[in-house]
């Protein structure tokens, strides 16, 4: 019992070891580049699948060889009988030889199977690279608020530290000042709770890269989001760069291949036998004597049952169903980065409309009202309005520009516009 468990634990050590070869360490910050770069390389289920690839390799080797010849030994006697020393020996030399190219076909049908494999491999590499995605939008959302709110903050600051000084010099009343500085305070309580919510995100990033959970994850701080870039559209290129449906191809491919493969199998094998024969036997008036011989035994199949034909038969409804199958993922690919497409354009245009005509304005509003406060012209109220103001239109700019966000990154995940993937392939 003991020496199994010394055993194990050697193994395990070893297992450890072995996957951990040439693996580089992470790097001290992440980026949306880096972690879908690290990922491809740490992603435990990804490396499991990647091994199917050498299974399906391993298997053509051995797909298309012939069977072993077999050594065939031939022997009778007349001991229990007359018993004159009568007997025959043989020794043949038996090799069976499949017939219509099953071997080759055979091995067709593996080839796509390894194709099959990469391909499967592709997209385990496009749904990884796609959740990096949304949690890096997310946390560039994250920031792209932090920033706003920062912004409030420090002039809810400046408005904090003025009334202040106004309430220290007795022109304003204790309540203004509560009133200011409890603005305040609500704003950098939801700049803490955005920030919270960023380290969330990051540490969900772990599992994509086989980490340990308790490993802290930093993530750079990322850009707003550009709503003025081009957007691309649909083009034939993208059925060449989508796994899904290259794979739907593939297994129609593969039902050819099976198809060819089972319509072999209305042949049998034919056999062959060379063989060298020795007997001795009673030959009157001459007595005991010994004869040789060396012959030539060919079997050939009859082709009477032709199981191989409702084999191929179901392969043909399964090549129908898969060109069916990749049709239907082709209507669905081009809906899918059409209607991304008009979604983000629409949602740039209101953006455009709504910096231009809306928010410039409110921010230029909240200036003037800040002035005039200053120069005591208008009352604390009426500035706690404006900032209320811009405070909520920013926030519906900043929805909307999330929104936006969503639909470009849909539109770019739709089109597989992701460089990480391309360079990685």
């Amino acid at each position: 019992m003991f020496k199994r468990i010394i055993a194990s634990a050697l193994l395990i050590l070893f297992a450890s070891r072995t996957l951990g070869q040439n693996f580089p360490p992470p790097p001290a910050e992440f980026d949306k580049s880096k972690a879908i770069a690290y990922a491809l390389l740490g992603n435990a289920e990804l490396r499991a699948a990647k091994l199917a690839i050498e299974i399906a390799e391993a298997r053509l080797k051995r797909t298309g060889l012939r069977s072993n010849p077999e050594i065939v030994v031939d022997y009778a006697s007349d001991f229990a009988f007359n018993d004159e020393g009568e007997y025959s020996l043989g020794v043949g030399l038996e090799q069976s030889f499949p017939l219509a190219n099953r071997l080759k076909k055979a091995k067709a049908v593996s080839r796509v199977d390894i194709a099959k494999a990469k391909m499967e491999v592709r997209q385990q590499e496009r749904e990884i690279a796609n959740a990096i995605s949304e949690i890096a939008l997310e946390i560039q959302i994250m920031d792209t608020r932090v920033g706003f709110l920062e912004r409030l903050r420090d002039k809810a600051r400046e408005i904090s530290s003025f009334v202040n000084s106004r309430v220290e010099r007795g022109e304003l009343s204790i309540l203004e000042a509560n009133q200011a500085t409890l603005e305040l305070r609500g704003l950098e309580l939801e700049i803490h709770q955005l920030s919270d919510q960023r380290k969330r995100l990051a540490r969900s990033l772990a599992p994509h890269f086989g980490l340990a959970p308790n490993f802290e994850i930093r993530f750079a701080l990322t850009e707003a989001i550009d709503a003025k870039s081009a957007l691309g559209g649909f083009d034939n290129s993208v059925f060449e760069r989508h796994p899904e449906f290259q794979l739907a191809v593939l297994e129609a491919h593969s039902a050819e291949a099976e198809i060819a493969l089972a319509e072999s199998e209305n042949w049998e094998s034919i056999t062959a036998r060379v063989f060298w024969e020795n007997e001795r036997s009673v030959d009157e008036p001459v007595g005991l004597g010994t004869d040789r011989f060396i012959g030539l035994v060919v079997s050939i199949p009859i082709p009477l049952r032709k199981k191989g034909d409702l084999l191929a038969k179901e392969h043909r409804i399964a090549l129908d169903q898969s060109r069916l199958e990749a049709a239907a993922i082709k209507l669905r690919i081009q809906h899918e980065i059409e209607n991304a497409r008009a979604e983000a354009t629409n949602l740039q245009q209101r953006l455009e409309q709504y910096q231009e005509n809306v928010v410039q304005l409110a921010n230029d509003q909240l200036e003037e009202t800040q002035r005039a406060y200053q120069n005591g012209q208008l009352s604390l109220v009426s500035l706690l309005r404006a900032q209320d103001l811009l405070l909520r239109l920013e926030k519906s700019y900043l929805d909307t520009l999330e929104n936006y966000g969503r639909a470009r990154l849909k539109l770019d995940l739709a089109r597989i516009d992701i460089p990480e993937l391309k360079s990685a392939n």
